[in-house]
């Protein structure tokens, strides 16, 4: 009999994000859209039966997004539609090393493997679930809610429902632990990571404004602020050639909205939307108190099984719809799940 492979479980985090329904989404629900445009047909197929239609190319680069797994078309009349979003890139080499890691040997040989020119490598996975405009995910270490943002303004452009210039905008809910948070807001800091020397005097910036809010692991550095203040690669490269060998450069931007002299109260939706990409732990809030350190997102950890080293879609799917719940049973939100 063949060894029996055991369940693991991975802890994930569920966050949650709301619709802003505002502009041309006033009134409608991006459930009952998302659903509709799904059951559109075109080429001669459902969409939403049809993975190669839901095929995006976002950022022109020759990787893909696209919305793989889908609730059961029997389920879309439902309080919740779930979905499974993956971003492919060309490319046929990929490294890896090929010895078991129990072997004993004094290195592990890291080889080139060419899976051939039609594979597309996968760089991550997220996972969602929409009632009426409320959404829980789980983000991949490389797909980020804004990618999320951007494949459904791009899928609701496509389908005639938006134009361009117009976008889906997935707001985060911050609060305050454990005591009530600011209404309003006169100070915003935002905490850059510091950026340390390299040894070979190269800095890594992001690309653009949408990767700004990426995983605190990832983490935005001061040259990454810069980067998005318009300063070129070239004036940050001669910068980071300034840091001596074991130094760091630190910053810390602080935005505040002035009318005459007098600052102007910035509302708290205006922070959940601006903010949403970005961990609570950089920011500070100030107003008629302080925010800082102990303001968090709506988020939850649950244990999702697994598949290999990728979560289980099914799992993974039902604990977001579970997070959902409990939240709105703790009077967190107002999702209901008639039926």
């Amino acid at each position: 009999m063949g060894a029996r492979t055991l369940a693991k479980n991975k802890k994930a985090t569920i966050q949650y994000r709301e619709l802003k329904a505002e502009g041309p989404l006033r009134g409608m629900e991006l459930k009952d859209m998302l659903v509709d445009v799904l059951r559109r047909r075109r080429e001669h197929h459902t969409v939403g039966e049809n993975a190669r239609l839901r095929i995006i190319d976002l950022d022109q680069d020759g990787s893909y997004v696209i919305l793989n797994k889908v609730s059961s078309p029997e389920a879309w009349d439902g309080a919740v539609f779930c979905g499974q979003l993956i971003h492919l890139q060309a490319g046929a080499d990929i490294q890896a090393v090929l010895q078991s890691l129990d072997e004993d040997t004094d290195e592990f040989v890291l080889q080139n493997i060419d899976v051939g020119p039609a594979a597309r490598v996968l760089k991550g996975v997220l996972y969602f679930a929409v009632n009426k405009n409320h959404v829980g995910l789980i983000e991949g270490h490389t797909v980020r809610g804004q990618i999320l943002e951007r494949y459904l303004t791009a899928l609701f452009q496509n389908a005639g429902e938006l134009e361009p210039g117009q976008q889906v905008i997935l707001n985060a809910q911050f609060s305050a632990q454990g005591e009530k948070g600011l209404q309003e807001i006169s100070d915003l800091t935002i905490s850059a990571r510091p950026k340390h020397a390299s040894a070979d005097n190269r800095s890594v910036v992001i690309d653009d404004e949408r990767q700004a809010g990426q995983a605190r692991e990832e983490g935005h550095t001061v040259f990454d602020i810069l980067k998005l203040m318009g300063w070129p690669d070239e004036a940050l490269e001669r910068l980071e050639q300034q840091i001596p060998a074991g130094g760091r450069i630190e910053g810390l931007l602080k935005v505040v909205i002035k009318s005459q002299r007098s600052k102007v109260r910035i509302p708290r939706a205006a922070v959940n939307e601006a903010l949403r990409n970005f961990d609570p732990a950089d920011l500070g809030l100030q107003g008629d108190g302080r925010e800082k350190g102990g303001m968090v997102k709506l988020t939850v950890m649950k244990d999702v099984k697994t598949e290999g080293s990728l979560l289980d879609p099914e799992d993974a799917m039902l604990k977001i719809v579970d997070a959902l719940k409990e939240w709105a049973a703790a009077g967190k939100i107002d999702c209901r799940f008639e039926g």
